[in-house]
C-alpha cells in the first residue's frame, strides 16, 4: 500500500526490551527506506527520545509543548514537560528518589477551567484557573503553553 503516514499508538509498549530494540530497528529502516512519517504515540519517553524528530507533548487532550525532540529532552519549558522528563530514570543517577505530581489527577471527562494543569502545577497563578494558555513560539521552532511564558 505504501503509506506515506503510519500511526503507532502504544506500539512498542508491551513488548520486551529486546524484541522492542528490534521493533524500533524496524521502524528507523522503514522511514528511511520508504520516507515515511510516523505519529508515534507513547508514554515511554525513552522511546519518544530515540525514534523521533519531533515531539508534542500533551496534557488532558491539550498540546502543552511541541519542539524538535533535542530541544524538548535538552529545554524543557512547560512545567509538566519538565515533571515528566525529570521522572525517567537514568542508569547513571543512583538512589533516585522519585516525586509524583501533587494533587489528583483531574477528569478528562470534566477537565479543570483555564490551564488543565493548574491543580497539578506548583507554578500556578490566579490566571491559570480561569484562562487556558495559547501555544505560542518561545524559540525557533519550539511552541509552549503556559503563562509563565508572557512574562518572559
Amino acid at each position: 500500500m505504501q503509506p506515506d503516514l503510519l500511526v503507532c499508538d502504544e506500539a512498542v509498549a508491551a513488548l520486551d526490551v529486546s524484541i522492542q530494540a528490534q521493533i524500533l530497528n524496524l521502524f528507523m529502516d522503514l522511514r528511511e527506506q520508504l520516507n515515511l512519517t510516523y505519529v508515534f504515540i507513547s508514554h515511554d519517553l525513552g522511546v519518544v527520545e530515540h525514534l523521533s524528530d519531533r515531539v508534542v507533548i500533551m496534557y488532558l487532550g491539550r498540546v502543552v509543548e511541541s519542539a524538535p525532540a533535542d530541544e524538548i529532552f535538552r529545554h524543557p519549558n512547560h512545567p509538566y514537560t519538565r515533571a515528566l522528563l525529570a521522572e525517567i530514570p537514568r542508569i547513571d543517577v543512583r538512589h533516585k528518589t522519585f516525586a509524583a505530581l501533587s494533587g489528583e489527577l483531574p477528569s478528562p471527562l470534566a477537565p479543570p477551567s483555564g490551564c488543565h494543569f493548574h491543580p497539578r502545577c506548583s507554578h500556578a497563578m490566579p490566571r491559570c484557573k480561569t484562562e487556558a494558555p495559547t501555544l505560542r513560539g518561545i524559540a525557533i521552532r519550539h511552541l509552549s503553553a503556559c503563562h509563565l511564558n508572557d512574562a518572559a
